[in-house]
Order: structure tokens, then C-alpha cells, then sequence
């Protein structure tokens, strides 16, 4: 039977990154807190054993707070770990033995990773590691994961573990009092669970008695309310702040054991920096800048791209057209598959590369945590929680992801928002759309035009729907250091993006581009368009043979790309028999209506089938109106580009 690792650590400790070097699946990482959310998990081998490797979300404390945390906690309450590797910020270690010293009371076998060495030391911290290890009596192992350094060695504690079955962590000793009560409890509390030791009971019989009724029903905490009280007497407060009390002022008190300064003549180079991304005034000003400058290497990148493919596509089309006279089936077949490749490689791909490539290198310079905290306060004039900022800005990246983020959030109302809000973020999918028509026909400034609509759609929408709420709450965030992104890493999370999306969305591309041939000969798809045509020819004056193409664009946006070619009988998208207008329209319609079908489904996994046939009903009813009111705008000023 495979022994289970656990990777577990509090927000921005770096656990994905460590997840991500140890394993072959890659998972989405980023140097922001709180973006793993799910329970990722692989196998590695660990000299000749296989082992089950899972990267737990981020959290602080077993006393979790949000589902994001409870995801944390219930993995572990009901599942069996072997071994705990207890992931810490070096730079922020006092903080990160609170967490350690919760987890040894576990019971549960552990290893401390002291992650991000090298940015500790940059700061002029210096950790005794040896010093360390000896006083929680556990492996402590000094690494630095974005890098790969100590990964091998932790490889080499983690079979150490398994081949020894000895594990006897020195246990905190609490004040006389406090510890006093402990023993009464654990001298007298009945449980056989396999997974939690009597002590950690015992402890949380004081400090948290609901997360006690969650792992063992059976365990009457009535029994001990005496002893409870007698601490909040004793000391004057609540028993959870006792218990919170003591972990701070053990941690601090290590920590200052184990470590030292070094003085320096000036801060870190960061720093300076920093105070210029979060300066009030040009803090914005460097936002705009830098997505300005993601937006403009993406819109150029792929439009320079597609100038050389399409070209060779149409070429290849044209030579193959012949075969609809020997074979009408075989051409059917091959037209259908060539046009899903081409419009992989030559439409998707140009402008989906450059996207990931830009996106990976933000996330890993800790930008990305920045551009939240100065969102956080224009999120909070359109009424909407602070936090969800992350989930917006990862829905950048991908809307199911950001739906997941939506955990982090206290308040079910504020998930429901967001969760609703969500599909409206131009995913990678979307954005190629966006890119690849307005470099076709309109030119960047369009694409920044639809851009800030769409924002100011979500931005309406948000107001609206945060008449719900009557205050809604600012955001605490963790900045972490700006830092230079490994080259390796940027190139390795690019990689995996792209591979994840060819396994994905690619076969999503050639089935559907084979289906519409087939629906185009057969005329099936007269009736697809019939469905369409009050939405298509009444309100957005757009091409009727487009509602096939709309309708198939639920199971991937970029098929839109793909099939609004075969459906209007061209070679490439430059030649789409519509007006500059016409494709303004088009372009608006297709970035807000309807969700893709996976992120329809995980809406509904979340939030249920009211709140996913809501959003997509609110989706399709926002697209026809602001697609509408620019058809609408163009024919009032009779404005023709």
C-alpha cells in the first residue's frame, strides 16, 4: 500500500512551488497567498517506493476560519498521512512555528522544510538549522524550491522517516496551569482514533471543542466544561485566546533562539521598489503600465505569429479540396480535423502562448499580489469584498480555478457574488478570441476598448448585486518579496499550461470543427442557427449562419474561432464576410455570454443548479444588451471604421 506525504504550510510558505519540483504534474503556482485551494496530488518515487504526494491549501491554523482552510483540516482529519512536511517562509519563521508546533501536537510524523533560504539570507537572517532540529527534535530541512536546492536532501529525510518507526518530537510545555488541565483531560478522554494523538484532543477540548464533535462524536466535551472554565478564570480570557497566547510566545521565544541579524548598511533593492508599486498615485500608474504592456506583447506577439501561418493554411486548404469530388465523407473527415489543427496551432495558439508566458512570469515575481492590493480598494467602491480580488485575477487565467478561489471568502453571500461575477473575467480562452479578431480586422485600440466595457460590465454588475450586501469588507493581504522569477520555472509552468490545454481544449477544437462539417453539409445546421436567429438578426444584426458557431462555443470559446470560418465558407478568419461593426458586435456578445460548459458545471458543483443556470441566464441576457447597445451606438452615429 503507497504511504502518503502531505505538503502543509501556511499561505505563500511556497508548497506548490515544492509540490511542483518534486512531482510530474505540474500544478498552477503562484507567489500570491491563498491561491491553492484544491487538494493536488501525484506519485513519486522515493528510492524505489512510490509514494502518494498531496499539496494541502494554505492555512494558518488547524482552527480553520474559511473553506479554503477546512479543506486543509477535514484531509487530514480523515485521511491517513504518513508523513507531514510542515513547509515554512525562512523570512517569516516566527510566524510559521506556530503553525509547526500545532501540527507536532498532531501526533502525526513530521518534517519541517524551511523553504526560501536564499530570500532569508538576502534579508540578512541567518537560522541556525542544526540548533533548530534539536530543539523540536524533528528533521529540519534548509531549501530553496523555486531553485531546487535542499529538494534532494528532503527526499533523503522523507526515506529516512519511513525506514525508521521512530518519531519522539520534544512537546511545548504550556504554563503550569494550562498544562495542568491538559493532563486532566488527556488522563480521562475516551478515543481510539488512528489518526490524532490523546494529547491533541485533549488540547482542543480547551481551544476549539466544535472541531472535537467533527472527528469523534462519541467524545463527551460536557465533561470537562470545569476544567475549560477554571482557565478563563485563571486567566482572564477565553480559552481559545489562552491556548493562542502560549503557541505565540513559544514560536517567538524559538525563534529567537534559533536565529540571528545581520546588519545592514540598507534595505533590499526590493524594497525601494515596492515603494513605488504601492506608492497611492503611481502605484496605479505602474499597473497600467504593466498590463498595458502584458496586453500589447500578447496583441503583437500573436498577430506577427498569424501573419506567417495563415497564409500556409489557406494554401493547404485549397489543395486539398479536390478530395470533395473523389470521396465526400473523406473530405468531410479531413477538412473537419485539418481545420480543428489549424485553428489549434494558427488561430489559438499564437496569441495563447504569449498570454502564459507573460501571466507565469507576473505570478512569479510576486506582481500579481501587488495588483491585487491596489485593486482591493476600487473593489471596494463597487461594493465588493476585498478578497475577491484574487479569484478575479486568477480568473484571468481560468474562470473554474477562480470559482474554487471563491473559498477564501467568510461570507456565503460574498462567494455567491463573486461565483456570479467570475464568468463575466476574460479567461485565456476568451482573450485569444478577443486578440485574434481585432488584430484581424480593428486594430489594438479595439481591443483595449472592449477590454475596459468589459470591466465596467462587471463593474456594474457588481453594484448591482452588492445591494445585497450592506457592508462589504475590506482585504487583509499577505505581500510577499518581489523576487526574480526563475527562468526554468516561467518556461516549466508555460509548458505545462500549453500541455494542459492541448490534452483539454485541443480535441474539444477537432471534434467540434469535424461535427460542423458534417452539420454544414447536411444542413443540421439551419436548425442550430434557427434557435439563434431572433438574437442574431434582431438585436445584433449579425450573420444567421453564426448561431451553430455560437451554440458549439459552449463546450470551448476558441471553437467560435474555428467554426465562424466554416460556417461562412473561408479559409481564415481575415476573410469573414462582416462588417468592422459586425465584428465589434461579435466580439462584445461572445466575451460575456454563457460560461464555458466546464465552468457551468463546477458553478453548479458549488453553488447548485440554481446558481449555474442564474449566472448563465445573467450571462446571455448582459451579452445581448451591451452587444446591442454598440450595434445600437455604430447605426445612431452611422460610425463606420
Amino acid at each position: 500500500m503507497n504511504r502518503t506525504v502531505a505538503l502543509v504550510g501556511q499561505p505563500n510558505s511556497g508548497k506548490s512551488t515544492l509540490f511542483n519540483v518534486l512531482s510530474d504534474i505540474k500544478t498552477s503556482t503562484s507567489n500570491f497567498s491563498g491561491t491553492s485551494v484544491k487538494v493536488s496530488e501525484c506519485k513519486i518515487n522515493v528510492y524505489g517506493e512510490t509514494v502518494k504526494l498531496i499539496d494541502l491549501p494554505g492555512f494558518y491554523s488547524l482552527n480553520y476560519t474559511d473553506q479554503a482552510e477546512k479543506v486543509t483540516f477535514d484531509y487530514i482529519a480523515k485521511n491517513k498521512v504518513d508523513l507531514i512536511v510542515n513547509v515554512v517562509d525562512a523570512g517569516l519563521i516566527a510566524r510559521g512555528l506556530e503553525l509547526t508546533q500545532e501540527l507536532i501536537e498532531t501526533g502525526i510524523p513530521m518534517i519541517l522544510a524551511l523553504n526560501m533560504m536564499d530570500d532569508a539570507k538576502a534579508k540578512g537572517l541567518e537560522i541556525d538549522v542544526k540548533k533548530l532540529s534539536e530543539k523540536l527534535n524533528i528533521p529540519v530541512v534548509p531549501m530553496t524550491a523555486i531553485f531546487g536546492k535542499g529538494v534532494r536532501n528532503l527526499i533523503d529525510e522523507i526515506y529516512k522517516q519511513f525506514k525508521s518507526n521512530s518519531y519522539n518530537p520534544n512537546i511545548f510545555r504550556y504554563t503550569a496551569h494550562i498544562e495542568n488541565c491538559i493532563h486532566q483531560i488527556e488522563n480521562n478522554i475516551n478515543t481510539n482514533n488512528q489518526i490524532f494523538s490523546k494529547r491533541f484532543f485533549a488540547i482542543k477540548t480547551i481551544e476549539n471543542p466544535t472541531l472535537i464533535k467533527e472527528i469523534e462524536e462519541n467524545i463527551d466535551i460536557t465533561r470537562f466544561s470545569d476544567i475549560v472554565k477554571s482557565i478563563e478564570l485563571e486567566h482572564k480570557i477565553e480559552s481559545f485566546e489562552a491556548i493562542s497566547y502560549e503557541r505565540h510566545h513559544i514560536a517567538m521565544k524559538l525563534a529567537e533562539e534559533v536565529r540571528k541579524f545581520v546588519k545592514k548598511s540598507h534595505g533590499p533593492f526590493s524594497t525601494k521598489i515596492d515603494s513605488y508599486l504601492l506608492d497611492p498615485v503611481f502605484g496605479y500608474v505602474s499597473l497600467l503600465l504593466f498590463f498595458g504592456l502584458m496586453f500589447f506583447v500578447i496583441f503583437f506577439v500573436g498577430s506577427y505569429i498569424t501573419s506567417f501561418t495563415d497564409p500556409i493554411i489557406g494554401n493547404i486548404i485549397e489543395a486539398y479540396q479536390p478530395l470533395r469530388e473523389v470521396n465526400i465523407i473523406l473530405f468531410l473527415t479531413f477538412d473537419g480535423l485539418f481545420q480543428g489543427i489549424a485553428g489549434a496551432l494558427g488561430i489559438v495558439m499564437p496569441y495563447f502562448i504569449p498570454l502564459i508566458l507573460v501571466g507565469s512570469f507576473l505570478e512569479e515575481t510576486g506582481y500579481i499580489a501587488r495588483a491585487a492590493f491596489m485593486l482591493d480598494n476600487l473593489f471596494n467602491k463597487f461594493g465588493l469584498n476585498g478578497k475577491s480580488v484574487s479569484a478575479f485575477l486568477m480568473g484571468i487565467g481560468c474562470n473554474i480555478p477562480a470559482i474554487y478561489a471563491t473559498r477564501i471568502l467568510d461570507s456565503q453571500k460574498d462567494r455567491l457574488i463573486s461565483a456570479i461575477l467570475i464568468p463575466f473575467i476574460p479567461c485565456s480562452a476568451r482573450i485569444t478570441v478577443i486578440f485574434s479578431l481585432t488584430a484581424a480586422f480593428a486594430g489594438p485600440i479595439w481591443a483595449v476598448v472592449v477590454f475596459l466595457f468589459i470591466l465596467l460590465t462587471i463593474a456594474i454588475n457588481g453594484k448591482i448585486l452588492s445591494k445585497f450586501l450592506k457592508n462589504p469588507l475590506g482585504m487583509v493581504i499577505e505581500i510577499p518579496d518581489l523576487r526574480l522569477p526563475s527562468f526554468k520555472v516561467t518556461l516549466g509552468k508555460t509548458y505545462f499550461k500549453l500541455k494542459d490545454f492541448v490534452r483539454e481544449a485541443v480535441p474539444f477544437l477537432i471534434l467540434g470543427s469535424i461535427a460542423l462539417s458534417y452539420i454544414e453539409y447536411y444542413q443540421i445546421a439551419k436548425i442550430l442557427d434557427t434557435l439563434m436567429y431572433p438574437v442574431l438578426h434582431y438585436a445584433l444584426d449579425l450573420p444567421e449562419k453564426l448561431g451553430s458557431t455560437l451554440i458549439f462555443g459552449f463546450l470551448r470559446k476558441e471553437l467560435i474561432l474555428i467554426m465562424a470560418s466554416q460556417a461562412l465558407g473561408v479559409n481564415s478568419i481575415s476573410e469573414l464576410p462582416m462588417t468592422l461593426n459586425q465584428i465589434i458586435v461579435f466580439i462584445i456578445f461572445v466575451s460575456l455570454y454563457f460560461p464555458c460548459v466546464t465552468t457551468f458545471f463546477v458553478l453548479m458543483k458549488e453553488f447548485g443548479y440554481k446558481v449555474a443556470f442564474g449566472s448563465a441566464a445573467l450571462s446571455v441576457v448582459v451579452a445581448t444588451v451591451a452587444a446591442f447597445l454598440f450595434r445600437l451606438y455604430f447605426e445612431i452615429t452611422n460610425f463606420i471604421f
